[in-house]
C-alpha cells in the first residue's frame, strides 16, 4: 500500500464525499498506523487494548466507530471470538497515478465517458487547490506534504493516530516548508518520539502567536531564540566565591604565640608530689637491675 496516496485519497473522501466524526477519523488512521508496523499485510489483528491508548476511544467507541467505518467500506473486519480482533484498510486510491490516469484520459479524449472524467478530475484538482490554498503540496520552496510526513517518518517513526490530524492541520494553516523546518529543529535538538508532538505543538503555537508564516521569518524567530538562550546561559554563570584562608593560617612566623598559661600553686603541687613519688618507686627497680 502506498500511505501517502492512501492518505491524500482518505482526505479527499472526507472533503467531498462524507464527513467523519473525531472517533471515526482517529480510528481509521489508528488502524492505519498499526498496519504500517505490520507491514501492510492485507489482514492484521488488532486488540482493543492496542486501540484504546492509540485512538483515544473506548471499547464501546471502538466497536461503535469500525461498525460505521465498514458501512462506509473504508475498512472490514471479522471476530475472532475471545481473540484479537482481525482487520482489513480498504485501499482508497487507484492503481494508477494520477498523472497517468490524466494522461490516458486525454489519449482517449474521443471517447465520451473519457472527456468527462477529464473535465470531473479536472474540477477535482482546481477545487482541491482552492479549498487548501495548495498548502498540501509543491510550495514555493520545493517542499511538499510528502517530504514532511518522510522527514517526520524518519525522525520518529510513521506519525500515529493522534499526530496524523495535528500535521494536516499545521499543513492547512502554515506552508509545507515552514512545518519541515519546525521538524529539523526538533531534530537538532534531540527531541525523542514520545515529546515529538508536544514539542512542535509548543513551536507552531509560537510561531503563529507571533504571526509567523514564511520560512525566513520561522529561521529568524528561531536564530532569535537561540540567540536570547546563549545570552541567558551566560549572564546566569556563577560567580566563584573568594577564598580566604583560616585564622591559623594567617599568623605571621614572627609574631610569638604567647607563654602558655601556667599551673596554679596548688595543682603544681600536687603535681611535684606525684613526680617524686613515681620516681621514689622506680628508684629501687633500676638498682636491682
Amino acid at each position: 500500500m502506498n500511505y501517502l496516496m492512501q492518505i491524500r485519497a482518505f482526505d479527499d473522501y472526507r472533503l467531498y464525499k462524507q464527513k467523519l466524526s473525531a472517533g471515526q477519523v482517529s480510528l481509521w488512521y489508528t488502524l492505519m498506523s498499526i498496519n504500517n508496523k505490520a507491514g501492510w499485510s492485507t489482514w492484521f489483528t488488532a486488540a482493543n487494548a492496542t486501540l484504546e491508548p492509540l485512538s483515544g476511544l473506548s471499547r464501546s467507541g471502538i466497536v461503535k466507530n469500525r461498525n460505521v467505518l465498514k458501512q462506509l467500506n473504508l475498512i472490514d473486519f471479522s471476530s475472532n471470538g475471545r481473540k484479537a480482533t482481525s482487520y482489513r484498510v480498504c485501499v482508497l486510491y487507484t492503481s494508477d497515478s494520477a498523472q497517468g490516469s490524466t494522461q490516458r484520459s486525454i489519449q482517449d479524449s474521443t471517447q465520451q465517458g473519457t472527456q468527462r472524467s477529464v473535465q470531473d478530475s479536472s474540477a477535482l484538482v482546481k477545487q482541491n487547490e482552492t479549498k487548501l490554498n495548495k498548502k498540501n503540496d509543491d510550495d514555493d520552496a520545493g517542499v511538499t506534504r510528502s517530504s514532511v510526513i518522510d522527514k517526520w517518518t524518519s525522525l520518529w517513526g510513521f506519525p500515529n493516530a493522534i499526530a496524523m490530524p495535528e500535521i494536516n492541520d499545521w499543513l492547512e494553516q502554515l506552508p509545507a516548508d515552514v512545518i519541515n523546518f519546525a521538524i529539523t529543529i526538533a531534530g537538532e535538538h534531540n527531541v525523542q518520539s514520545r515529546g515529538a508532538l508536544k514539542y512542535m505543538q509548543a513551536v507552531i503555537d509560537g510561531w503563529q502567536k507571533r504571526k509567523i508564516t514564511t520560512l525566513d521569518q520561522a529561521k529568524k524567530a528561531a536564530a532569535e531564540h537561540d540567540q536570547r538562550m546563549k545570552n541567558g546561559r551566560g549572564s546566569s554563570k556563577p560567580t566563584r566565591a573568594k577564598e580566604t584562608l583560616p585564622d591559623w593560617a594567617q599568623k605571621t612566623p614572627d609574631k610569638p604565640a604567647g607563654k602558655p598559661k601556667g599551673l596554679s600553686p596548688d595543682k603544681q603541687a600536687e603535681l611535684d608530689a606525684r613526680i617524686k613519688k613515681f620516681k621514689a618507686k622506680r628508684a629501687p627497680e633500676e638498682a636491682q637491675a
